[in-house]
């Protein structure tokens, strides 16, 4: 019995040395034998146990370290679900030899048998568990570039082709990649460290290499592949094939995966891998979504740049509407009154000192806006608006020679600046509005401040209202400030004039 065990455990070295040559540089028929190794494996560990006497000294048995040496090499080849069925192979198999030797072969210990049965199965459902909490492949985060969000879209893709170089110990890494909106294909290559980016027209760069498949090990030269799938399996292929990113490159071998953000699509491609596996695939699957996530995040750091500069823009466009040109228009209105009564005879220099005055305040407005840019947000200041706006509409009726008045229920209705500031250019371009579009001779302010919170302004005039084809329009300044303050907007319009009716909400503070 012991020379048939010795017999047995070297042909079992042989066979191990053979696929130590074979398997030694080649990820190909590392993957190709595993299955048939593991059957081998097995069948060697369940005859050994048969053969070797362990009646005598069962605490010296390697019964369980080939145990867990089985299903532990299951783990690292195919995860969870192989130690299952590994576990459940040697199970199955060991009851079933138990069984045959019980019947035709020499007579077994029934009690070691069965605490052999029970330690395999509890050592099985222990690593089945275990393999449970490593079943997904971690990768450490890339790190962050530096620059300004919504700017770094190279400065990401030369750190991701360096940070997959460090990853795998690699000479060389390649990332094609398009955007939606362009026709061309961006090609970033990092060979040894030396990073070139240029753009090719448009072609087969960034071709799926399988419609399927998340990563590819590959050989163009064998003619050999391993694809990884979507639903975690892995595929081997072989025949002649090629791809357009590997030529590129002037590669024949090397890791492959897919790359997708929202803003395009492309492949990521590493070569010159020292001991390449398949252990390899679900790394460089990760790590190309995370440089399709960075990407992600790239765009839209980009695009809240562009909404927040797009508001910018609009604010100060309805700032200068809004003041600067309604000042001009009126003080035009002013000067061609002014033409007309020097022609009547009349003195002009009460006017014209009134003009001054006007376009002084205008300009010290214009500062204020200017230092309000380059400072920004107010902070927590605050004034009172009804102070604010009294000065305001007696300023107005005087540039426009009509009839102003307000009106209030609080003395006093502190508000912040910026609040303050929309106010004032809310009720510059109404009153404005009034006296050019409506002819009006008066215009009368409400302000009244309720007991849920709200702000509320009438403005009526007693002009000629909006004419038939613009009642339905809105007035597009007014509407976009009130808008902004979260608040709402009424119109009321006849021959008798027009009227706005505007609620605001005021914060808690106020």
């Amino acid at each position: 019995m012991h020379g048939l065990l010795c017999r047995e455990l070297t042909l079992y070295l042989g066979w191990s040395a053979l696929l130590v040559a074979l398997v030694w540089r080649s990820w190909w028929w590392d993957f190709r034998v595993a299955i048939a190794v593991h059957v081998v494996d097995m069948v060697v560990f369940l005859s050994a146990i048969s053969l070797a006497d362990v009646d005598r000294n069962y605490a010296s048995s390697p019964f369980i370290g080939f145990t867990a040496f089985l299903l532990i090499t299951a783990l690292a080849r195919w995860g969870q679900r192989g130690v299952l069925l590994t576990a459940c192979a040697l199970v199955l198999s060991f009851g079933l030899v138990g069984g045959l030797f019980d019947a035709f072969g020499p007579t077994i210990d029934s009690y070691q048998f069965g605490r052999r049965m029970a330690n395999m199965t509890a050592l099985s459902l222990m690593i089945v568990w275990l393999a449970a909490d490593v079943r997904v492949t971690r990768v450490s985060p890339m790190p962050e570039p530096g620059g300004i969000p919504g700017r770094r879209r190279d400065q990401i893709l030369a750190g991701a082709l360096a940070y997959a170089r460090s990853t795998f110990h690699a000479h060389s890494a390649a990332i094609a990649v398009t955007t939606s909106e362009e026709p061309w294909v961006d090609l970033y290559c990092d060979r040894d460290g030396v990073f070139t980016h240029h753009r090719v027209g448009p072609g087969p760069l960034t071709e799926d290499f399988d419609p399927d498949a998340d990563a590819a090990l590959f050989d163009i030269k064998r003619c050999r592949r391993i694809l990884a799938l979507s639903d975690y399996r892995l595929q081997p292929k072989t025949g002649p094939f090629g791809h357009a990113l590997a030529d590129a490159c002037d590669v024949s071998g090397g890791l492959l995966a897919r790359m997708t953000s929202a803003s395009g699509h492309g492949q990521m491609l590493v070569w010159g891998v020292a001991d390449a596996c398949i252990d390899d695939l679900p790394v460089i699957t990760i790590l190309s979504r995370d440089v399709g996530l960075a990407l992600d995040r790239e765009e839209m750091a980009a695009f809240a740049q562009s909404i927040a500069v797009s508001s910018v823009r609009n604010a100060l466009a309805r700032d200068l509407h809004d003041s600067v040109a309604q000042l001009l228009a009126g003080t035009l209105f002013r000067l061609e009154a002014l033409r007309r009564g020097i022609r009547e005879g009349r003195d002009p220099d009460s006017e014209i000192v009134a003009m001054r005055e006007a376009l002084g305040s205008e300009q010290q407005h214009v500062r204020t806006m200017i230092d309000r840019l380059r400072r920004g947000i107010d902070g927590n200041r605050t004034t009172d608006i009804v102070e604010e706006l009294t000065s305001l509409i007696g300023e107005m009726g005087q540039h426009w020679q009509i009839t102003t008045t307000i009106t209030s229920s609080c003395p006093r209705l502190p508000v912040s600046i910026d609040m303050a500031h929309e106010l004032r250019q809310l009720v510059r371009e109404a009153v404005a509005n009034a006296v050019r579009h409506g002819q009006c001779s008066r215009v009368d302010l409400v302000l009244d401040h309720t007991k849920d919170n709200l702000l509320q302004i009438s403005i009526d005039d007693n002009g000629s209202g909006f004419a038939a084809a613009r009642r339905t329009h809105r007035p597009r300044s007014i509407s976009e400030r009130i808008e902004m303050l979260g608040g709402q907007l009424r119109i009321a319009s006849g021959v008798s004039g027009a009227r706005l009716d505007i609620a605001l909400p005021l914060p808690i503070a106020a």
